[in-house]
């Protein structure tokens, strides 16, 4: 396990650019959580494209549960989860068996 300072079901945020965790979201008073906005980054134009007119537009960082962002994100290394490929004789015997199985 990891010496993170979050645990699984902590809800946080996520730099998906970065990859990495931002900080746990903060609720207002209402019991929704706050948007956090993330920094303006202003990207220079490609060649040959015109500059587009107009503000950019406003991003926020995603949220969720801190596995759930890690497995999304690979941050941290992400989640490793137990590889689930069996044969396909073997999941047929198995289903004629039981209905429902991992």
């Amino acid at each position: 396990m990891s010496d993170s300072p979050y645990n699984d079901d902590d809800l946080v945020y996520a730099d998906p650019e970065k990859r990495i965790i931002v900080g746990k979201v903060e609720f207002g008073k209402n019991g929704s959580a706050k948007p956090l906005q993330m920094p303006e980054v202003i990207r220079p134009p490609k060649e040959g494209d015109e500059r587009r007119r107009g503000k950019p537009r406003k991003r926020f960082y995603p949220w969720g549960t801190y596995k759930t962002m890690r497995k999304l994100y690979k941050i941290d290394g992400g989640v490793v989860e137990a590889d689930r490929q069996i044969t396909l004789d073997l999941a047929m015997e198995k289903s004629a068996k039981e209905p429902f199985w991992n």
